[in-house]
């Protein structure tokens, strides 16, 4: 079992195991070697959980209790073992953002055995102050809990490594017999952070994509001989994979840099952010085992070390994924949790009504897929829809006034099951609550505004309701005109005149748009609702979704 002692701050846990599990998809290095001084050393990660707390089967979500469930499976088998995350914890979950004052996370962490993080770019969701402070003011927070974040390539307006963070850590894992393997994580964060976090949340800081230069500063800061005596030594980074002719490849603004990667002084690579199922070889001129387990908790992902403890040297490492199962039978552990997350599912109110409240239906599913955005979805029409309708209302409109509701496409988390739809449903769709912001527009402003969302924007195309678009043979946008509610086609010229209703995150940069597209001079002076509640009303009014 392991001893969570980190070279940077100090942690103490203890874990129950037990049951079995079952593996599948692995990729080895070399094949370990029989030998009386080598033991197994499990790594076990789980990436962009997103406080997938709540079970959710229609979409696949496991739930936390079933990966606390499937993680002491695995250590009974794996009793030599660490257990981290690879960043993303929280951000982007409304039932989290619903319980905040009561969040469960802490208790999750504790459960899975997790004191140990890489820095994800949702991490910054609440700011820099929440992120520092560490849920430690938090109701529920285990009392003998705490977590550490390591992150090398983040750098403070001074130019240092933030204090809510470190640049690496050292897990002694207790091997038996009075042996310790020391498990060494430095972390990274991708490059991409700024177009993919508020602004105001990153104030100060900078996010260096030049990976290799980072990883060679680091190595020279005090205490890094603590790294390189560890026979085990892991790049912990919330960088994003995909699977592409059967093999890992980057997803990250810098992936030529990452391509460059010469590092025979790391064993593996376990990644995260781009919420996909990826095993393998990594795309570096070394490649190293790497791996990265969906998101939610669906896989757990694991690296098998072989390690020569006489020696003081890895044999190999085999990349494994895991699928979480939801059907389990509950250890009394795991149970506890469920029975906490089900008091909260159904006593916690958003705007006076219960999580659990149906607010409309849908006879077949509404999808929003982050890995196909480049297209106009049925589930972005609603939800742009839906802030065009609350402008409307709020400014004692007809339906037939020229409102158009856009968004990013990132700001939408995933889509409707087929089936009933209730408002946590709708929250963990649209988790942000952002506030809305009406503009004075023009119809030359809109075309080139889509212009940006379709043909520069490269985190997804931009979602509207109801603007038709006609393009060139380049793909560039030539016209447009606008479905009404009614079903009425409007052109819109370049002098039309309307109003455009965005999120707050949009306006102010996010997802690589540009402020200066919401002239503040032409900002509308009106209350709406939040992006959220404006999407739960508007469903409100819809008892079927066709």
């Amino acid at each position: 079992m392991m001893n969570l002692k980190h070279s940077f701050s100090q942690a103490a846990l203890s874990m129950s195991l037990f049951c079995t599990a079952a593996f599948g998809l692995s990729t080895s290095t070399t094949q370990a070697q029989s030998r009386p001084s080598t033991v197994t050393v499990a790594v076990f990660t789980i990436n962009d959980f997103h406080a997938g707390i709540v079970s959710d089967p229609r979409k696949g979500v496991p739930g936390a209790a079933y990966v606390v469930q499937t993680l002491d499976s695995l250590k009974q088998v794996y009793p030599h073992n660490v257990t981290v995350s690879a960043g993303d914890n929280f951000g982007g979950s409304f039932f989290y953002s619903a319980t905040r004052p009561k969040t469960l996370m802490p208790q999750v962490f504790k459960d899975m055995g997790i004191t140990l993080s890489a820095l994800g770019n949702h991490e910054f969701d609440e700011g820099q102050d929440v992120l520092a402070d560490k849920w430690q003011h938090t109701e529920l927070i285990p009392r003998t809990w705490h977590i550490d974040y390591v992150c090398a390539n983040t750098r403070n307006a001074e130019g240092r490594i933030p204090a809510f963070a470190q640049p690496w850590a050292v897990v002694p894992v207790s091997v038996g017999g009075g042996r310790t393997v020391d498990v060494a994580f430095v972390g990274l964060l991708t490059s991409n952070t700024p177009w993919q976090a508020s602004a105001k949340r990153l104030k100060g800081l900078s996010f260096d994509g030049n990976y290799t230069a980072v990883l060679d500063s680091v190595a020279k800061l005090p205490g890094y001989d603590a790294v390189r005596r560890a026979p085990l030594r892991l790049i912990l980074a919330h960088i994003g994979t995909q699977m592409k002719d059967g093999r890992p490849v980057w997803d990250d603004r810098d992936a030529a840099n990452l391509r460059t990667l010469n590092r025979p002084d790391f064993h593996a690579f376990l990644s995260a952010h781009s919420h996909s199922r990826v095993i393998g070889m990594s795309e570096t001129v070394r490649p190293m085992p790497l791996t990265q387990g969906l998101w939610h908790g669906i896989y757990i992902s694991m690296l098998r070390c072989e390690v020569d403890t006489a020696a003081g040297q890895v044999v190999s490492v085999t990349p494994e994924l895991v699928r979480v199962n939801p059907h389990a039978v509950l250890s009394p552990k795991a149970a506890r949790l469920q029975a906490q997350i089900e008091e909260q599912l159904h006593t916690t109110l958003f705007r006076g009504m219960p999580l659990n409240k149906v607010l409309s239906h849908t006879a077949k599913g509404v999808f929003h897929d982050r890995k196909v955005s480049t297209t106009q979805t049925k589930m972005g029409s609603l939800v742009c829809e839906s802030y065009a309708t609350a402008y409307r209302r709020a400014a004692h409109l007809s339906d037939d006034a020229l409102v158009v509701g856009v968004s990013h496409f990132g700001s939408i988390r995933a889509g409707f099951p087929a089936g009933n739809i209730s408002v946590l449903d709708v929250g963990e769709a649209l988790p942000f609550a952002n506030p809305l912001k009406c503009y004075r527009y023009t119809g030359a402003q809109l075309l080139a505004l889509m212009e940006h969302g379709i043909n520069v924007c490269t985190l997804g195309r931009i979602q509207t309701s109801g603007v038709n678009v006609e393009q060139d043979k380049q793909g560039h946008v030539k016209r447009l005109s606008l479905t009404l509610p009614s079903g009425k086609v409007v052109p819109i010229k370049a002098d039309t005149k309307l109003v455009l209703v965005a999120d707050e995150y949009m306006v102010t940069g996010g997802d690589g748009y540009l402020p200066t597209q919401f002239p503040k001079a032409q900002e509308i002076a009106v209350t709406v609702p939040t992006s959220t509640d404006a999407f739960i009303s508007y469903l409100q009014t819809l008892p079927e979704i066709q």
